[in-house]
């Protein structure tokens, strides 16, 4: 099915000249891996374990049951032993056979003999299965240092590139999603396209207003309670409260109908929608960013990564809405286009089957640098304590405590260079992709 639809010639954006080279190709598997597998890259949980005759997978069991304990009992004495998987120090049990995760410490978990911020070529200790301490071998140190409680860096960094990619991703879906459809509505349509009665734009215009006030601002509290309880109750919330809008909105345009039968209110107009989504994109672009970050987190009690992903997304989607509707233009006179009008086919079918895949070429390529940018006002938040909670592993996290002890030099290069590097292949992917994209 996917096959039939790239084919297709109004997809074939998808085509490009040249094959991705290798240095812009791996490293989308490489995010991948991340993204997927970071709590089992860094854990201090081991991947295999052997004790007391009884052998588990701890770091794969993390991921459905975060609190697994097993009871075990010795043969000769009787005794029973309870092991939480989650808070048992795997490194000082006197276990039968261990294999450790390559990177063998969780971002979360103080290792309090190396505190303080424990260098990377400083000497680090570690204590044994017999609680001896002693000097920790190269598997067993902290290879890009620790922070002040003895939190692994690297640890750390790998979490981080894991909730920055995620956090850029489906934030720039969101703002894309925003974007594209007000932009293409706003080039389509323009000034004199669009005609609606006096009834309906009298009722219609309330009817948003009312609609998103009470979706969003008295739903305010439902929707931060659901954001608490998970990522699924979240999106149930959230896309209910969309619906609500277009509920009420729907609602006043019915009964704008019964105006009807007067003349005046029947009399259609050209309603100049383009204006109408362009004051409102230019009334995003004045007020900064970061202030309206400031004012949609006030409406929020409750700090998560979807609260993050949310105040990128509805602050991001002005640069993407401005290309769609510059790119709408140049496509709504097109003579497929004016035949599918005169043909009559509804506005809906023109604009999203046959108008926007012509321009999605040049959308997807921009989707790159809205990620880029997605990533890098995550990290900002991050850094500024905005969104995220208090124990979330961020790379700006991570820069904000290198902030603190300006001698822990560690603590500031690696986080900031992973921002540099990851910004530096999106910015290069999306250039690549400009330049031999089939147009």
């Amino acid at each position: 099915m996917l096959k039939k639809i790239f084919q297709n010639e109004d997809w074939a954006f998808f085509k490009m000249r040249k094959r991705v080279p290798r240095r812009l190709r791996w490293p989308v598997y490489f995010l991948m891996a991340i993204s997927f597998t970071a709590g089992i890259i860094a854990t201090d949980q081991p991947w295999y374990v052997s004790y007391k005759g009884n052998y588990w997978f701890p770091a794969f069991s993390n991921i459905l049951y975060p609190t697994r304990s097993e009871t075990i009992a010795d043969e000769q004495s009787g005794n029973q032993e309870t092991i939480q998987f989650d808070i048992a120090v795997w490194k000082e049990m006197q276990t039968d056979f261990l294999i450790a995760a390559p990177i063998p410490w969780s971002p979360n978990k103080p290792d309090k003999l190396n505190r303080d911020y424990c260098g990377p070529a400083t000497e680090q200790f570690v204590k044994d299965s017999n609680g001896k301490i002693r000097p920790a071998r190269f598997f067993e140190k902290h290879q890009l240092g620790t922070d002040q409680l003895g939190n692994d860096l690297l640890a750390g960094i790998i979490h981080g590139i894991s909730a920055s990619v995620k956090i850029g991703f489906f934030a720039a879906v969101i703002a894309a999603l925003i974007g594209i459809i007000l932009g293409a509505f706003a080039g389509y349509f323009g000034n004199d396209r669009l005609k609606i009665s006096r009834s309906t734009l009298l009722f219609g215009i309330p009817g948003l207003v009312f609609g998103i006030f009470w979706a969003f601002q008295v739903r305010s509290f439902a929707i931060t309670d659901a954001m608490a309880d998970g990522f699924f109750q979240f999106s149930a919330a959230f896309f209910w409260s969309c619906i609500l809008v277009f509920i009420t909105l729907f609602c006043f345009i019915g009964c704008s109908r019964f105006l009807r039968r007067i003349k005046w209110f029947e009399k259609t107009l050209i309603f100049p929608i383009d204006n109408f989504i362009q004051r409102f994109t230019e009334i995003f672009i004045a007020i900064p960013k970061l202030l309206l970050i400031f004012i949609f987190a006030a409406l929020f009690r409750e700090r998560s990564m979807y609260l993050v992903i949310m105040l990128i997304g509805l602050t991001h989607w002005t640069g993407i809405a401005r290309l769609t509707r510059a790119e709408m233009f140049r496509t709504r006179d097109l003579p497929f286009i004016e035949a599918g009008r005169a043909t009559g086919y509804p506005w809906y079918r023109i604009i999203f089957k046959h108008a926007l895949p012509i321009t999605m070429g040049v959308l997807f390529i921009e989707m790159a640098f809205l990620i880029a940018g997605s990533i890098l006002a995550e990290s900002s938040l991050s850094y500024l304590g905005i969104g995220m909670p208090v124990d979330a592993v961020t790379l700006g996290g991570l820069l904000r405590k290198g902030h603190a002890q300006p001698d822990a030099w560690w603590m500031i290069v690696f986080p900031g260079a992973c921002i540099f590097l990851l910004l530096v292949w999106l910015i290069s992917l999306a250039e690549w992709a400009r330049k031999n994209q089939r147009i």
